[in-house]
């Protein structure tokens, strides 16, 4: 399928990319006819200046000139007409390809779909061949015991219900739910289908304002989890999906005896990191990797928390560009001025505070799902803040921290708002990238990496798997961060 639709890609491409080249080789060529006929007509002029002596050839020169200025004009307006359709040509290709990415995303969420329903399939098929070893013929037990001289049939107690034989009932149980599992499947991977999770969080609004927490009211259910300083017992990484809730939060107590950023409770797991592309991109290639259990800041870190820290070590407080400060997320800090933020953090708290490495970012703005974005495989108006999202901030400044919906996992701002840095110095590609969730610091890093998108980016770089990079000392208004935490 995968083949197909990139046959389907190419051809469409090549057939626009071709009409495209015939326009413009017409654009040259009336190009060249107008400077042909600005020439000519020069020369005209020119002549009828220096050699017309009598009005009979003056007029008809005159009426020469006349004739080429027009179609001077007609030539003018078809290359406007070319020019047009040329940039018009160039959208519609912007939008084929968007439409193939589309595409190719939907491919791949049915190709997962279907692995599933096959693995489904086969589990299903061991059980029923397990049940069919345990079940026991009752029609031939039965047969062979009322043609039998030996052993003549029990007496019937009518008073006492009949008594289902356990191997029939789990033989048929199991049968009739294999069945209705895969027809469900089937339905859903052609579209017969259409399911909609239950939404697990309601926004709420703070009555706080900028106060010491220095971050917005988040679920009801998950501010009721948070306990300073509570140890949470962590499960073994596996495959990770969507979950049912968002995960635990807590947060950590500051020697002064505030509290600490707000961290989400992860489990780790298993996930397919990057995307493949077709045309070539530092996003590949896709490989798999294995997240060991970490916690990571449900907002990015807001200027009211910076602020707290670079006074009390003497910093300067970053520019804030005129949008305010409070819970809005700090911009205009370096790599070396965020992972200063995490070791003060650890030493305020005595936990190992630290910038995320690019796998474990990646893995919680996935959020167990390999659509796109962080709520499906398409950009939709109002989900977050970016240069073209419709929002009121789009292209404009910042936004507070947490003015959208939350992921699966209970994050803010993934997408979108400030780009973040993380860990890892910047490479080109996936390939020798760790396996295991660690950051990577090879390379030299002349660049490192943020993610995530920005305010003044457009929606296409809020993709999970989009990568950025900058100088380690930029210091940039759409530039900002969250920090991560070992358990």
């Amino acid at each position: 399928m995968n083949e197909q639709t990139d046959r389907l890609e190419l051809a469409d491409t090549g057939g626009t990319l071709e009409l495209r080249n015939q326009l413009e080789q017409m654009r040259r060529d009336a190009a060249e006819e107008i400077a042909r006929l600005n020439r000519k007509l020069a020369e005209r002029e020119y002549a009828m200046e220096s050699t017309v002596s009598s009005a009979t050839e003056r007029q008809a020169m005159q009426q020469e000139l006349t004739t080429l200025r027009h179609s001077l004009g007609e030539r003018g307006k078809t290359l406007d007409r070319i020019t047009g359709e040329c940039r018009r040509l160039e959208d519609e290709l912007e939008d084929r390809h968007q439409e193939a990415d589309a595409l190719k995303n939907e491919v791949q969420r049915k190709e997962t779909s279907l692995k599933a329903a096959r693995d489904e399939l086969q589990r299903l098929r061991r059980q029923m061949a397990e049940i069919q070893e345990q079940s026991v013929d009752i029609a031939a037990v039965v047969h062979q015991a009322q043609n039998s001289n030996l052993l003549p049939l029990p007496p019937v107690d009518l008073s006492t219900p009949p008594r289902v034989v356990p191997q029939v009932i789990s033989f048929s149980a199991g049968l009739l739910s294999g069945l209705a599992v895969i027809a469900v499947v089937a339905l859903f991977l052609w579209g017969g289908i259409s399911l909609e999770l239950p939404r697990f969080w309601e926004r709420t609004t703070s009555s706080d304002g900028e106060g010491a927490s220095a971050e917005p009211v988040a679920v009801e259910a998950v501010r009721a989890s948070e306990r300073p300083e509570e140890e949470v017992t962590l499960i073994p990484a596996v495959s990770v999906g969507p979950p049912a809730e968002p995960p635990p939060t807590l947060r950590d107590r500051l020697r002064g005896g505030s509290l600490g950023p707000t961290m989400a409770v992860l489990a780790g797991g298993i996930f397919r990191m990057g995307q493949n592309s077709m045309g070539g991109s530092d996003s590949g290639p896709e490989h798999e990797v294995r997240i060991p259990p970490f916690l990571i800041g449900v907002f990015e870190v807001t200027f009211q928390q910076y602020d707290g820290f670079a006074r009390a070590t003497g910093r300067p407080l970053p520019e804030a560009f005129g949008w305010g400060r409070g819970t809005r997320p700090v911009v205009a800090v370096s790599w070396s001025d965020a992972q200063a933020y995490a070791d003060w953090l650890t030493r305020q708290t005595g936990k190992r505070y630290r910038l995320p490495s690019e796998a474990e970012w990646e893995f919680a703005a996935r959020a167990g799902v390999r659509s796109s974005y962080p709520w499906g495989f398409s950009m939709e108006r109002g989900k977050a803040l970016c240069f073209d999202c419709g929002s009121q901030w789009d292209n404009r400044s910042t936004a507070p921290v947490g003015s959208f919906a939350p992921s699966a996992f209970g994050l803010y701002d993934t997408a979108g708002n400030v780009l973040e840095w993380v860990a890892d110095c910047y490479t080109a590609s996936y390939e020798g990238a760790p396996a295991d969730g660690r950051a990577r610091v090879d390379g030299g890093c002349t660049n490192r990496v943020a993610r995530g998108g920005a305010f003044n980016k457009p929606a296409a770089s809020m993709k999970t798997h989009v990568r950025a990079k900058f100088l380690p000392e930029s210091r940039l208004n759409m530039l900002g961060f969250r920090v991560a935490r070992d358990p």
